[in-house]
């Protein structure tokens, strides 16, 4: 399980590492493409600066490679370090190339780049149990580095004329100016919101043993479902709504859209709280807990994706130094619960914090974007939102008046869905229906 708990690590810190490199340069590339003509150039524009960013903080930190593997993994172990580095630099320039194919909406090749790194690491893992291979981290992190060197081969080959193109392209210093004013403030805000996701990680590593980081890292495995949600929805939304401002079509549009994907987490979690009691027959004994702390982990992908759509606004109006204020108070949040919940609850705890900062980080882009763009009603999504975080926190507390106690309350919550939202399912219907004919 300590395993377990410095293969979170490894990804927390991939995370990190990504945010800061980027230069939030890649939000820039999704926010500009559909008003630049020359697209090749716009990549390179956007390339280049975080390559030769992180360039320069690999050299740096290459220095003190052993005093950063103890640091991170508990272990005075350089090889940790650089496989640690190699694992950065594969995800760095897939997440670029990825966007080439974002923003052409071609779903099938993302959707198959993002699945198959998934089932590389699957495979390995599957390998390391069932052969004599040594069960121990340094093979887990092989195993991960392998997923993302596969996806970084996958993207190449899918936009080699696109990223070609780029490598012969000039871009002009005036555009790259532009791009880093409105990427530059997405740094601050990436790395106060990689805070937000590594608040867990980090206070469970220091208030809890690493048997409570390993539940934890468990049950946000499982809820890394809701995240395939967030990301094909992101991979959609993104190039559309930009695409619709680029075209003046009606943005009204976007208030419905929130509607319905409000109804789609309902629904989703109303699902996974019937039906979570399954892992108990996917997982060893000591993971019993699982099954009640995913309810509240499925909590921070799904209103990081519900406020994609409320926030369109920051993007559209370019004021992306407003996300510094908005992710800053999600993170404060998120560290004062977790410093009074974690001590005491282990990685019940930390869902629970994590959860609530979610939420208030949702509210905050809603009403911000709200404010700064185009009002429209709220009380509706946020009576569900609230009303999903405490049932979620009730099913955490469910054994204490029976184990199957939330597998009622989740079957009592979907009639009131369809109540609710009846409109909006007939609505999405009749989208389908007119998409198909």
């Amino acid at each position: 399980m300590e395993d377990i708990g410095r293969l979170n690590v490894l990804n927390v810190t991939v995370s990190l590492a990504l945010l800061i490199c980027m230069l939030g340069l890649d939000q820039a590339y999704v926010r500009h493409y559909h008003e630049t003509k020359d697209k090749p150039a716009l990549l390179k524009a956007c390339l280049w600066p975080g390559l030769i960013l992180l360039s320069i903080l690999a050299i740096c930190c290459g220095v003190f490679a052993k005093d950063i593997s103890l640091l991170m993994y508990g272990e005075e172990a350089g090889r940790y370090f650089w496989i640690t580095l190699y694992c950065v630099i594969t995800a760095f320039i897939s997440r670029f190339l990825s966007l080439i194919l974002r923003m052409q909406e071609r779903g099938l090749a993302y959707s198959m780049s993002q699945i198959i790194p998934k089932l590389v690491m699957l495979v390995a893992v599957g390998i390391i149990i069932f052969s004599g291979i040594a069960r121990e981290f340094l093979t887990l992190q092989l195993a991960f580095l392998a997923s993302t060197s596969t996806v970084l081969i996958v993207y190449a080959w899918n936009t080699r004329n696109e990223w070609q193109s780029a490598f012969r392209s000039r871009p002009d210093s005036e555009s790259g100016k532009q791009l880093l004013n409105f990427g530059v403030p997405l740094v601050f805000s990436g790395v106060i919101y990689w805070g937000l996701m590594a608040t867990s990680t980090v206070t469970l590593r220091m208030y809890a043993p690493l048997s409570e980081l390993g539940l934890y890292s468990v049950t946000a495995s499982f809820a890394a479902a809701a995240s395939i949600f967030q990301s094909v929805f992101s991979v959609i939304w993104a190039p559309t709504v930009y695409r619709w401002h680029a075209e003046s079509a009606d943005m009204g549009k976007v208030h419905a859209i929130s509607k319905q994907v409000l109804m789609a987490i309902c629904v989703i979690c109303a699902l996974c709280g019937i039906f979570s009691w399954i892992t108990d027959y996917l997982l060893p004994q000591g993971y019993a807990s699982v099954k009640y702390l995913l309810l509240c982990a499925l909590i921070a992908p799904l209103m990081y994706t519900l406020s994609e759509v409320t926030c369109v606004g920051i993007g559209i109006t370019k004021r992306t130094g407003l996300t510094i204020w908005i992710t800053l108070a999600a993170f404060v949040v998120n560290v004062l619960l977790s410093i009074k919940l974690v001590p005491l609850f282990g990685a019940a705890g930390a869902v629970v914090s994590n959860a609530i900062a979610y939420v208030v980080f949702f509210i905050m882009r809603t009403e911000v974007s709200s404010f700064i763009w185009r009002s429209f009603p709220r009380a509706k999504i946020y009576f569900f939102v609230v009303l999903l975080l405490f049932l979620t926190v009730v099913t955490l507390l469910s054994p204490e008046y029976g184990t199957y106690t939330y597998v009622v309350i989740w079957l009592c919550f979907i009639p009131l869905v369809g109540v609710f939202f009846r409109k909006e399912a007939y609505e999405l219907l009749h989208t389908i229906k007119l998409t198909r004919s």
